[in-house]
């Protein structure tokens, strides 16, 4: 009875967010439409009508008729709320698929016995945290309910929309507890590999993934770790010093108390707690503990941190990036390239880079692109006699422009910490990531002569042309993406929107490349990985305003200028510490934790954001493509089937190549700004 109502239930899970994410994607599209479909269908009737056709002109008037009388005010307001319940559940759903991202480096050093310990630890803290919101949402729907507040357009009972922060989160402790019990008894957690390729089989090998420290006798498994001990002991005695300030056992002078804030965070990251979880767990310690800040206020900011209406430009562009991604459309790029520049030296390596390159500006994912663009080329190059070392380091770092051009989630994450333009951002990695492209090219066409690998034969106009007419549906997107936020038809949610639509167009009715009955499972895992990184974006937003209440950023801004680092240094200590984090952690992460700290610091020593989110941004690609956790790194792996060790030494020619390129993106901010400034974007 019970694994019939728990299959009922993941089931439930995965329907409600797959539909969520659909019917938003549609609405915010029928809205687009219905908005300049009034005034064109009446256009449309004119030129008709002057010019006898009498049936097109009484259509294109029935048409104006029917939009004109159709209300569809509301529909931005819905498309909110149903983003905020598809995160909530899709987060639980998360639990119980492992894509919860979290620092596990040093919990996978662990001997066997200790590593089990720390990771109960951790899921227990996962339910500490989720059970204690769903009751403070419970509380709180319960006097929504009470006060019988509506929303603004729907005029919906407002008590039911902020119902899903108890019901998601009760979920989601559940799958927590769920996940402990079976790992207690198993030995087994749910995994999500974001290193998995599609049609590329995982190779679970030794040599490809090592196992854990520890993990090689039975003695050294059962044998407790001074470590693992360490790494649960530390978060529970910063709790102990907080409730001791809190009953005035120690009095803790303010710098210190900002210092908590910080080593309870990484203390409970490094116990590989998720991200997300270790974010609001060290928010409700701050609050219950040192402030008096109403625990209403967390329930309200958990509601309200996901609410603008530019945080739903991330699930849009990342259900467009899986459509691209499956869709056909790097195949069709990666031939384009080819017939322009695959008769040059490395010619296919160079034609690689291109493609990832035109991949990025429609794509927004750096791992996305390595996996589309590498699972095509990096076959070929062998078969074409290319050392499997050399194609694997190009894609690996070509594939991070995948997060510097056009459309890119780490830069709509930093645009909603910063409240800073998203189109401007957009435009401005424009002109930054041609330039890497370029300079990715000359160091691969250099090596490539120098070591004499193959050419092909010239391409000729008509094959030229021929492939660009076939890449033109997924070219057509950058048009869409900029012509439509530049000309003022779109914003950047609803551009991202018709990309999530046209992406699905293309890839299932043009490309065919998808099959109808295959398109449920896209929307589910563009509704995981967007769920995931919306509850990260939930918390961050409550890091923050713990931050904000602490006056940290500005007394850090105000610190920051009294060292005299000019803005030259500032940047120089910035460009370190990410490069230093970026050792440790996924780049939103970073982006949230770091960016509310920094911008100020930055905007006060006259450095324009929008150049600043472009710096954050490269030190992020930098960080996908090294070890330990470079995510870029690990998708070419499993891809090329080399080691990583093997191929963190193989992109060592365009990892330095991309370390000159962040000097040069930080120290030339016209690089960045001038195309937003032309534009009038910024």
């Amino acid at each position: 009875m019970l694994r019939v109502l728990n299959s009922a239930l993941n089931h439930l899970e995965e329907w409600l967010i797959a539909t969520l994410i659909a019917a938003a994607t549609g609405l915010i599209f029928i809205a687009v439409v219905h908005r300049y479909g009034a005034g064109e269908s009446i256009v449309l009737s004119r030129w008709a009508a002057a010019h006898g056709m009498s049936w097109l002109a009484s259509l294109s008037m029935a048409v104006f008729t029917f939009l004109s009388e159709l209300d569809l005010s509301w529909a931005q307001e819905l498309c909110i709320y149903m983003f905020i319940w598809m995160a909530k559940f899709g987060a639980a759903y998360g639990v119980r698929t492992g894509i919860h991202v979290g620092v596990d480096l040093l919990v996978n050093r662990l001997p066997e016995h200790s590593r089990k310990h720390v990771i109960l630890f951790s899921l227990l803290c996962g339910a500490l945290f989720t059970g204690m919101i769903a009751a403070f949402g419970a509380s709180f729907v319960s006097e929504m309910f009470k006060t019988g507040q509506q929303s603004n357009d729907l005029e919906a009972p407002m008590w039911f929309v902020y119902l899903a922060i108890p019901l998601g989160s009760g979920l989601m402790c559940f799958r927590f507890l769920q996940v402990c019990w079976s790992y207690y008894w198993t030995g087994h957690l749910p995994h999500h590999d974001e290193s998995h390729v599609e049609g590329v089989e995982a190779d679970g090998s030794p040599a490809l993934h090592p196992q854990p420290a520890g993990a090689a006798t039975k003695a050294a498994a059962r044998k407790v770790s001074p470590l693992g001990v360490i790494l649960i002991m530390a978060p529970i005695l910063i709790f102990m010093m907080c409730l001791a300030e809190k009953f005035g056992v120690v009095v803790l002078p303010h710098w210190m108390r900002a210092a908590t804030v910080f080593a309870l965070l990484i203390a409970l990251m490094l116990t590989g707690i998720p991200v997300s979880i270790a974010l609001g767990l060290t928010v409700m310690t701050f609050l219950f503990t040192l402030t008096t800040v109403p625990i209403e206020a967390v329930s309200m900011k958990l509601f309200t941190g996901i609410e603008g209406f530019e945080i739903m430009a991330i699930p849009f562009f990342i259900l467009a990036g899986n459509f691209l991604t499956h869709g056909g459309v790097a195949r069709r790029m990666i031939n384009f390239a080819t017939s322009l520049i695959g008769h040059w030296h490395g010619g296919l390596g160079l034609a690689g880079i291109v493609a990832c390159a035109m991949f990025a500006l429609v794509c927004g994912s750096s791992v996305a692109t390595v996996a589309a663009i590498g699972a095509i080329v990096l076959p070929e190059m062998v078969r074409h006699g290319y050392p499997m070392r050399f194609g694997a380091g190009i894609i690996t770092v070509a594939g991070s422009l995948g997060i510097l051009m056009l459309p890119s989630i780490p830069k709509i994450v930093y645009a909603v910490s910063t409240n800073t333009s998203i189109g401007a951002l957009f435009v401005a990695g424009l002109l930054p990531g041609m330039l890497l492209t370029t300079m990715l090219c000359i160091v691969t066409w250099w090596l490539a002569r120098k070591r004499d690998y193959p050419r092909m034969a010239k391409a000729s106009w008509s094959e030229t042309a021929r492939t660009f007419r076939e890449s033109i549906w997924g070219l057509m997107l950058v048009v869409i993406i900029i012509g439509g936020i530049y000309s003022g038809l779109f914003t950047a949610t609803e551009a991202a929107a018709m990309a999530a639509v046209y992406s699905f167009v293309i890839a299932v009715f043009v490309y065919k490349a998808i099959r109808i009955v295959d398109v449920p499972r896209v929307l589910l895992r563009a509704a995981n990985t967007s769920a995931m990184l919306l509850y990260i974006v939930t918390n961050a937003v409550l890091f923050s305003f713990v931050l904000s209440n602490e006056n940290l950023p500005a007394t850090l801004a105000d610190w920051i200028a009294a060292q005299n680092l000019g803005w030259v240094g500032f940047l120089l200590v910035v460009n370190i510490l990410l490069l230093l984090a970026g050792n440790f952690m996924e780049p939103n992460s970073i982006i949230l934790i770091m960016a509310p700290i920094l911008a100020p610091a930055a905007k006060k020593l006259g450095i324009d954001l929008v150049h600043f989110g472009i710096v954050m941004d490269v030190n992020m690609e930098v960080g996908l493509c090294h070890p330990p956790v470079g995510l870029n790194l690990y998708v070419a792996s499993m891809i090329a089937r080399m080691r990583i060790t093997d191929l963190a030494v193989a992109v060592m020619p365009w990892l330095i190549t991309m370390l000159g390129f962040l000097v040069i993106v930080t120290y030339w901010p016209d690089l960045t700004l001038w195309l937003p400034r032309v534009l009038g974007m910024h």
